[in-house]
């Protein structure tokens, strides 16, 4: 193997582990493979945010939650097991993060943290277009603010059911509960989510 071959090394590497699957990177990274944590954090960072600040009601510390998920994450990563499924160790721990999120800010929840200036588009005109964009949003606000509304058991059951498209199987171990209260959860989430939204129809 000469000089030019050694180069491509990393590459290979890196493309091989890429195609790992998430449970094969977890069992690398317990074994303290930095490369394979560092492609989870990739693959899934985006969902954990985008969970955190709609768990939490705060959308402006979302990422910093997120960061903590998976330093948490790195910190237990000798406790994982293969049979299991690496996205339900991951969002147990999102989970117990943002109801300590939840705990600690119960009184300051505001609607994601998101200014009305910042969630609508910066330039509305009377282009049919420009408004069906703007009735996007103001139905997107309005379910956020209603979830951000729900008791944290029927939020957490919700979000991960269909934000994260888990199996109640998965969800049941997340929240350490059993397969038939998370679906009743699930159920009496969206009722409730439904009649939030109907309180706001003028």
């Amino acid at each position: 193997m000469d000089r030019s071959d050694l180069k491509l090394v990393p590459l290979v590497q890196a493309r091989a582990l890429a195609e790992r699957s998430d449970e094969e990177l977890m069992v690398a990274a317990a074994a303290d493979a930095r490369a394979a944590f560092a492609i989870l954090v990739e693959r899934h960072l985006p969902k954990v945010i985008n969970y955190c600040a709609k768990a939490t009601g705060d959308r402006r510390a979302a990422e910093d939650l997120a960061q903590d998920v998976f330093l948490g994450v790195w910190a237990r990563r000798e406790q994982f097991r293969p049979e299991r499924a690496f996205r339900v160790f991951l969002f147990t721990v999102a989970c117990n993060r943002c109801r300590n999120h939840a705990r600690s800010w119960r009184r300051r929840f505001r609607w994601l943290g998101v200014d009305a200036s910042e969630d609508l588009p910066k330039a509305a005109s009377a282009d049919p277009s420009h408004i069906d964009e703007l009735i996007v949003h103001e139905r997107q606000r309005r379910v956020r603010g209603a979830v951000t509304e729900l008791p944290v058991k029927l939020r957490e059951a919700v979000l991960l059911r269909f934000e994260q498209d888990l199996s109640y199987a998965e969800i049941a171990t997340i929240v350490r509960s059993n397969e038939a209260t998370v679906r009743s959860r699930v159920f009496h989430g969206l009722r409730r989510l439904e009649m939030l939204l109907e309180q706001e129809v003028p």
